[in-house]
């Protein structure tokens, strides 16, 4: 391409062309009124000249006034115009835009110098885009090939204010189109005032696809951590995976160290391995794996994997990032293959579940666990439908009072027969009747090494139950501006006789499905539903309100002997009832459990669940959950109160509540969050989060807390977002309280 000197020569050729020529090529009227058209054509393309006025004199062309050339995907505009169709060179003055690739690149100069032939130019006191985000500007632009650029004395935002609030200038910078921006002796400026020099600076412009590279460094502070230091490298491994390598060094503790890798080959499979670890200067550490992999196979196959496990419950609560983890004492770690075709379910199970309580824990594994479960299907033309579970399982405990020492074996078999009654005036009833066979290889033996024989178990039972749902009462109060409200009862009673259990004392208890003793219960309640507007069949209405009140009556309080008196008792039908129950003291009726569910209107949701102890007269368990969303602010909380009073496993008086205010999207928000243990009057977890968010840039403050025994600790975080870069800081949002 001939330099600034060989265009000017050009130019001035062309203004002393005494004549007009006719062009190579077709010459015609514009595609504007009193337009000029010229095309010019190649081996590669055709050159289209439009303007209001054009003189040719030998190969140069000269147009003025409107001057519009394109070139394939190439468009160039501007007010004066000299083009060599020999040499394929042309210069353009006056108002001068460049586009490409349907306006993803354009650039506007003052002037321009451009070459068909080779794709590139030369463009002056030029701004623009090279994709649809990142702007450039300098005093010389070059174009240096189809998809390459050269800014002199520029830079690049994000930002579209003519003082941007955030800016990367250069010497030099060097673009790829869809790929980076890399720039040498980089300034970093926040309203054009210099804030951070770097030598060498890669921005990651256009299809923003996933590069290898050193993530931006940052640091924080912690009371009980001190200052920390963190540094991490991402690499990517081909188009479906990428691996982070991290570190934290904290001034108190020492280094942590964590990975994680993801993986995506298909749209059916996906794989996520995080770990995170460090050798403790306090002797509070340890590691922690989290796995989460599912793929769907052929033939209605899946296959899932998921962990979440740490080398102990000390170093969860020291290093955790949020509130659940950090309190929750139980970690599962479960890998199966399923299947459900119709009504069939095939699962192969392998697990470890650990629950840490005061002083024990208690671990479960299954390897493995075959199981099979149908949901139900009729028996031919009767009206008998069958439902079974069958499952055959090597299962082993440990805990402080039992350890099994190798695998228990677990056969069990469960089918069920129910008979659909059709519905007589709005009465409707369903009897069903189950068999239950289990064998077990071991059993508990107080005079065994662990505790546990390696004699066999066979455990059976009857298991009856008939359900009974009455006709729905309703009606219907017409109110003006409401369009009317509906209120409906519904009743149901559902009786249930377990016979047969024995040996419950030898049973070990894997699971749920090993606590079962004898029962003779009756369960009755109702549930009560207020809708606003009109019925399902004239138009539709909304539930704004239910409210359910269910309880058990047990004809035989002892449980067919089970029950001890002044210990605790684990085993359904207790834990049907309630989540928390009384376990020492026998009774022939059960808590008297409510459910409330309050919705005005969008925006708005209240959920209300307590126990009412009808024997002594009072409320025994209570949790609110309530959310209120209105525009800008959004209100939320949850209360749990558990009284110990009846023996009952666990107490505690808890409030959580979240207050925020803004979007993160754009403008000022903040949110606060806050968890009381009332009981104690301890604050366990405070975070405050304030930010910015601007069209091309975001700042957000962070103030984090912890008072989990062992844990005492005050944390100052930030961060910083820059539009098409990513996000810099060591802020982390915190949980929802939901």
């Amino acid at each position: 391409m001939n330099t600034g000197g060989g265009i000017r020569a050009l130019l001035a050729a062309a203004l002393c062309a005494a004549c007009v020529a006719t062009a190579t090529g077709q010459t015609g009227r514009g595609d504007l009124p009193g337009q000029v058209r010229t095309e010019i054509r190649y081996r590669d393309g055709t050159v289209v000249l439009r303007s209001d006025t054009q003189e040719k004199s030998q190969s140069l062309h000269r147009a003025a006034g409107r001057v519009h050339i394109t070139f394939r995907d190439i468009v160039v505009t501007g007010d004066e115009a000299v083009y060599d169709e020999a040499t394929r060179e042309g210069f353009i003055s006056g108002n001068t835009r460049f586009s490409q690739d349907g306006d993803r690149q354009w650039l506007s100069a003052s002037r321009a110098e451009f070459n068909f032939a080779t794709q590139t130019g030369a463009f002056y006191d030029a701004t623009g885009f090279t994709d649809r985000e990142f702007m450039i500007s300098g005093r010389r632009i070059l174009k240096t090939g189809p998809d390459t650029y050269r800014v002199e004395e520029g830079g690049a935002t994000t930002c579209p204010e003519e003082n941007p609030k955030w800016r990367f200038t250069a010497g030099r910078t060097d673009i790829r189109v869809d790929r980076t921006a890399r720039m040498q002796n980089a300034v970093f400026r926040i309203k054009g005032v210099p804030v951070l020099y770097l030598p060498y600076v890669v921005l990651p412009v256009g299809m923003k696809e996933r590069s290898s590279g050193f993530l931006p460094f940052h640091t924080g502070s912690s009371t009980s951590k001190g200052r920390v230091f963190s540094e991490g490298y991402y690499q990517t491994l081909g188009r479906s995976a990428d691996l982070l390598l991290y570190g934290d060094y904290f001034s108190l503790r020492g280094l942590a160290l964590g990975a994680e890798f993801r993986a995506r080959p298909n749209q059916k499979t996906r794989l996520e391995i995080r770990g995170y670890g460090i050798r403790d200067r306090l002797d509070q550490g340890g590691a922690q794996l989290d796995i989460d992999g599912e793929s769907w196979l052929g033939e209605d196959w899946r296959a899932v994997a998921r962990a979440n496990i740490s080398s102990s419950f000390t170093f969860r609560q020291a290093f955790s990032e949020n509130l659940r983890t950090a309190t929750i004492p139980m970690e599962k770690a479960q890998g199966f293959l399923s299947r459900n075709h119709q009504s069939l379910s095939t699962n192969i199970v392998f697990s470890r579940e650990a629950v840490t309580f005061p002083g024990e824990s208690v671990v479960v594994r299954r390897i493995p666990s075959l199981q099979f479960l149908s949901l139900g299907a009729p028996l031919g033309r009767s009206p008998f439908f069958l439902s079974f579970r069958s499952a055959l399982e090597g299962l082993s405990r440990l805990d402080s009072l039992l350890e099994t020492g190798g695998i228990v074996q677990r056969m069990d078999i469960f089918p069920r027969i129910t008979a659909r009654i059709p519905s007589w005036k709005g009465f409707s009833l369903a009897p069903s009747v189950g068999v239950r066979e289990t064998w077990y290889s071991a059993r508990v033996s107080a005079d065994a090494p662990g505790g546990v024989d390696n004699r066999g178990l066979h455990r059976s039972y009857l298991d009856l139950e008939i359900d009974v749902r009455t006709p729905v009462l309703e009606r219907t109060f017409h109110r003006k501006g409401t369009g009317g409200i509906r209120h409906t009862i519904e009743p149901f009673f559902t009786w249930r006789r377990i016979y047969g259990v024995s040996r419950l004392d030898e049973t070990i208890r894997f699971d749920a499905e090993d606590a079962i003793a004898d029962t003779n219960e009756l369960e009755y309640g109702m549930v009560h539903r207020l809708y606003r507007g009109a019925p399902a069949g004239e138009g539709g209405s909304a539930e704004i309100l239910s409210l359910g009140l269910v309880q058990k009556y047990y004809f035989d309080p002892t449980f067919g002997g089970a029950f001890r008196e002044g210990e605790a008792n684990a085993f359904s039908p207790l834990d049907t009832a309630t989540g928390f129950y009384r376990s020492t003291a026998s009774a022939n009726f059960a808590p008297l459990s409510a459910t409330l569910q309050f919705t005005p209107r969008t925006g708005i949701h209240n959920d209300v669940r307590a126990d009412f102890d009808t024997r002594r007269g009072n409320w025994s368990n209570v949790s609110v959950a309530t959310e209120w969303r209105q525009g800008p602010v959004s209100l939320s909380g949850t209360y749990f109160y558990i009284n110990p009073r009846g023996g009952a496993f666990l107490s505690g008086n808890h409030l959580q509540a979240q207050v925020e205010f803004g979007s993160r999207k754009r403008g000022f928000n903040s949110r606060l969050t806050a968890s009381r243990n009332l009981q104690s009057g301890q604050w366990l977890n405070s975070n405050v989060r304030v930010g910015y968010a601007w069209n091309c840039c975001g700042l957000g403050l962070g103030f984090d807390q912890y008072d989990l025994g062992i844990r005492t600790e005050s944390r100052l975080s930030f961060s910083f977002t820059l539009k098409g870069i990513g996000h810099f800081g060591n802020i982390r949002e915190p949980e929802g309280i939901f």
